[in-house]
């Protein structure tokens, strides 16, 4: 009888434990859904049919760091913000910034590219850009934030920045360290 009444506790305890971490999911996948746009130089567009730019090579990168497959799913910049809420995809590499909207239902990595005036066409430093994903994993956002380091630490992610971008945009500006 007394186990009875320890149930609920019990229950209470484990539902933590129960609930699936996206992380676990896309290695059962054994790919990362990564939304982008298709019409995006030089982020993310296509040329003779095939996907190119800095977001589709950052998502190659992101998916072997992880050891799974990069899934590229193309989508409107709009619709991003519901298909990671709902699952459809796990990142979005869209010129994603933090947003009220997204706050409660949304986390984001640590910030990536740090886009400056000239390339933003603004006075000062644009918005630093970081990757958007459901919130409530943070497995996944370790271990997403663990390739991102890699990557900056290795100087790939500042190659492919200056491949895509023309000049490294992976470190902060000397301005914000101080």
């Amino acid at each position: 009888m007394r186990l009875l009444y320890c149930l609920p506790a019990l229950f209470a305890l484990l539902s933590p434990l129960a609930q699936a971490e996206l992380l676990d999911d896309i290695w059962e996948r054994g790919s990362l859904r990564i939304a982008l746009e298709d019409n995006n130089p030089p982020y993310s567009y296509r040329e003779g049919g095939k996907l190119v730019g800095f977001d589709v090579e950052l998502g190659r990168a992101l998916a072997a760091e992880l050891n799974v497959e990069a899934d590229f799913v193309v989508d409107d910049g709009g619709k991003m913000p519901d298909g990671l809420q709902s699952g459809r995809y796990d990142i979005a590499l869209d010129q994603f910034e933090p947003s009220e909207e997204g706050q409660d239902t949304l986390e984001f990595s640590e910030p990536y590219l740090f886009p400056q005036a000239e390339a933003v066409g603004e006075s000062g430093a644009g918005a630093p850009m970081t990757i958007p994903f459901q919130k409530g994993n943070p497995a996944f956002r370790d271990s997403l934030n663990r390739a991102l380091t890699k990557l900056r630490s290795e100087r790939r992610l500042g190659a492919l920045s200056e491949q895509w971008l023309g000049k490294d945009l992976s470190q902060a500006p000397a301005a914000a360290s101080r």
